[in-house]
């Protein structure tokens, strides 16, 4: 039989390497076991801190979506509340006979695609200002 191959002698030091001791053969197969609860417990708080910090960074990040959203409706509410008189006021005089070409129109159409772009420019410039997700201060 062929005892080389298997590593069978009868010596319990035959196998080991220069510095290894019985008692570090004996920690690593109580750690192999399951039988180290030091080694045990250190895996589990990493684990734990870990997947704690995952956890945060999703409620945070749905926490920002929520509130992005939120801003962006509001966005919307308050440009139809303040656009309003004015397109009210162009589709009266354009339903009474004048027409798109005169004066008020005019005006009116103009207020209105300068009161949107200002609104679309500040909109870009908050974005602009605001941290990217992840670099939270």
């Amino acid at each position: 039989m062929n005892r080389s191959f298997l590593n069978l002698s009868d010596d319990p030091a035959a196998g080991r390497r220069a510095g290894d001791s019985p008692q570090a053969d004996q920690q690593l197969i109580d750690a192999l076991s399951g039988l180290n609860a030091a080694a045990d417990l250190a895996i589990v708080q990493r684990t734990r801190r870990s997947v704690m910090a995952a956890a945060y960074q999703m409620r945070a990040s749905e926490v920002r979506r929520r509130r992005q959203a939120g801003i962006a409706l509001l966005a919307f509410v308050a440009l139809a509340v303040f656009l309003t008189p004015a397109i009210w006021s162009v589709a009266d005089d354009l339903f009474s006979g004048e027409h798109f070409q005169d004066m008020p129109a005019m005006t009116m159409s103009l207020i209105v695609t300068l009161f949107s772009a200002i609104f679309a420019a500040l909109i870009v410039h908050v974005r602009s200002r605001r941290p990217q997700d992840g670099e939270e201060s």
